[in-house]
C-alpha cells in the first residue's frame, strides 16, 4: 500500500472516529457494557492499540469499502475503550510490542493474518481459495452466499498484549464479524470459555442480498484450532 494511500485512510478514519466520540462517549450507559466490549476485544484503557490495514488481494494499493467500514468500525471500539489507536498497513514489517492489536484481512490481503494462523492457530489449514479446515471440518467460500470469517483472540509469546484476529474469506466477512463483536457481544462471552483465548467461525449468509448483517457464529473451534 502507498504512503498516499495509506495517509487518505488514516486521515478518513480519524476523521470519522474523532467527529464520533462524543456522540459513542454519550450512549456509553454503564461501565460494565464497555469493561465487557474490553475483555472481549483485548483492549485495556490507557494502553495503546495498532490496527492493522489491510488491501485488496488484486489491488494493492486499495482497500476494499467493506474493509473500510471495518476498521472505522475498529478503530470507535479502540476510541470507545480509551485507547489510543494507530493504523499501520499489514505490509509494514513491525511488532506491536507492548500495545494490542486489531488485525483484519485474509489470504492475500493481510500476510500478518496468515502468519498469526500459521504460527499460532496449527489447528487451522487455509488452501489458495481461502477455505478453512479446521478439526476436519471445512468452511467453503461461496462468494456472495456463504462467507466465513475466522476470529481469533490470543497473546503471542512474549508479546505484552493480545492479539485479534479477522481473517474473512471476503471483505464483506470482515466487516460482518466485526459487526457480530460488536452486536453480540454479551453472548460471546458467556458462550466462549474464555476471552483471553478463544477461536470462532462466523459466516453470513447470502451476502449479496442481505449485506453483512446477516451473519452468526458457526462454530466455536477454540478446543481444536490451537492443537496440532
Amino acid at each position: 500500500m502507498s504512503d498516499a494511500v495509506l495517509n487518505v485512510v488514516i486521515g478518513l478514519v480519524t476523521s470519522v472516529v474523532s467527529g464520533g466520540s462524543v456522540w459513542v462517549w454519550k450512549r456509553v450507559s454503564t461501565a460494565r457494557i464497555l469493561h465487557r466490549k474490553q475483555a472481549l476485544l483485548g483492549l485495556r484503557p490507557g494502553v495503546p492499540c495498532v490496527i492493522i490495514l489491510n488491501s485488496h488481494w488484486q489491488v494493492p494499493a486499495v482497500t476494499e469499502h467493506s474493509d473500510v467500514y471495518a476498521i472505522i468500525e475498529l478503530a470507535m471500539l479502540a476510541e470507545e475503550a480509551g485507547c489510543a489507536f494507530s493504523l499501520v498497513a499489514a505490509e509494514a514489517p513491525e511488532l506491536n510490542g507492548d500495545r494490542a492489536e486489531l488485525s483484519i484481512g485474509g489470504l492475500g490481503s493481510n500476510r500478518r493474518n496468515v502468519e498469526y494462523v500459521a504460527r499460532h492457530l496449527p489447528g487451522v489449514s487455509v488452501n489458495q481459495r481461502g477455505d478453512f479446515t479446521v478439526g476436519g471440518e471445512c468452511f467453503i467460500h461461496e462468494q456472495g452466499r456463504a462467507d466465513h470469517a475466522l476470529v481469533a483472540k490470543f497473546t503471542p509469546p512474549r508479546h505484552a498484549q493480545p492479539v485479534l484476529v479477522i481473517m474473512g474469506q471476503s471483505a464483506i466477512a470482515n466487516r460482518a464479524a466485526v459487526h457480530l463483536l460488536k452486536r453480540d457481544y454479551k453472548v460471546l462471552l458467556k458462550e466462549i470459555e474464555s476471552p483471553d483465548r478463544f477461536c470462532l467461525m462466523v459466516r453470513v449468509d447470502a451476502a449479496d442480498t442481505y449485506g453483512y448483517q446477516a451473519v452468526e457464529v458457526a462454530t466455536d473451534l477454540s478446543a481444536v484450532a490451537f492443537q496440532r
